[in-house]
């Protein structure tokens, strides 16, 4: 992930309470079957068969439990620096559900309080953080950010919990949707060069991470060769593209710019003054076009509904 590392800080404070509450039944966990499954982290979980009350650790975890068809706990977790959950998640399931703040810094108090019966948490490069989800509830922890593809993490996470085909039911529409799109390019003859860019601390960034990227080579789109990008839309490497201001003459050739927006929807390359004086940022074709098009952050971290709502920005920007 992009942000800052994840904060362990708060769990102490919460060990105790965790510690006490260990053998005690959440609410959603009626007597019922059960399930033993071995997780990636290597845990080996007794978790109920049909859960009543689950709950996604982060908020791609989140989206994840809607589409293998999981019951939801009451209160789910988002970004502290969201106030709602991502606008392109699906609305009917979410209606009615409460929020708690959980990243970056975690709130193991808040997901106790949320009583549910089955955790599902991406964030398994935080070695101590499963231990202490077990105290709570049964998880399944995995590692969705671990520069592969995020569709092979949850199609083993599917598996392993008996919703292969609720997976594959999702699989099977985001293909037909790519099909379809790929095919409508080439019928208009719409090969442009594309990136995804980001600015921080004055420098425009270039790179491959994410839903973007998987997106842009599902597409068969050309990748600017900033971006670093295999054929696959994975990382070729751990470098990218950090442009200081003299260095931003190496944009030109790019036809097409995504971006991350903020919650609001402002976005960087329409607000920052520096880049407004700059001769070699205005001279570029996709600033003169207005070939940029802001998405919400929060899709490139890797879930079923943000890979359709990017694939969306994409088709609009490029298809009208």
């Amino acid at each position: 992930m992009r942000s800052t590392p994840l904060s362990l800080a708060a769990l102490a404070a919460t060990a105790l309470l965790l510690t006490s509450c260990a053998g005690a039944s959440a609410s959603g966990s009626a007597a019922g079957d059960t399930v033993e499954v071995t997780t990636p982290a290597g845990a080996e979980i007794a978790m109920p068969a049909e859960p009543k009350a689950a709950l996604g650790f982060y908020t791609t975890d989140l989206d994840i439990l809607i589409t293998l068809g999981f019951d939801l706990a009451g209160t789910q977790p988002i970004r502290d620096d969201f106030t709602s959950f991502p606008d392109f998640f699906p609305q009917e399931e979410l209606e009615g559900l409460k929020t708690f703040g959980n990243f970056p810094e975690f709130n193991l108090e808040a997901v106790l309080d949320a009583e549910p019966d089955f955790i599902l948490s991406g964030l398994g490069y935080e070695k101590d953080l499963d231990g202490q989800l077990q105290k709570i509830a049964p998880t399944y922890t995995y590692n969705a950010f671990d520069g592969g593809d995020w569709r092979d993490a949850v199609a083993q996470t599917a598996k392993d919990l008996g919703r292969e085909d609720e997976w594959q039911a999702w699989v099977d529409r985001y293909e037909a949707r790519v099909a379809d799109i790929r095919a409508r390019l080439e019928a208009a003859d719409i090969h442009p060069v594309v990136a995804d860019m980001g600015y921080w601390d004055g420098q425009v960034t270039v790179s491959c991470y994410g839903v973007p990227c998987l997106v842009f080579a599902d597409l068969g789109l050309e990748m600017a060769p900033l971006m670093n990008a295999t054929d696959e839309g994975l990382p070729a490497g751990e470098d990218y593209a950090e442009l200081s201001p003299e260095q931003l003459g190496q944009l030109e050739g790019i036809d097409v710019v995504f971006t991350g927006a903020n919650e609001d929807g402002t976005v960087w390359v329409e607000t920052d003054d520096a880049l407004k004086q700059n001769a070699l940022w205005q001279s570029l074709s996709f600033v003169t076009d207005k070939q940029y098009h802001p998405y919400n952050y929060e899709m490139i971290y890797g879930s079923p509904s943000g890979q359709d709502a990017f694939l969306s920005v994409v088709e609009k920007a490029l298809l009208g």
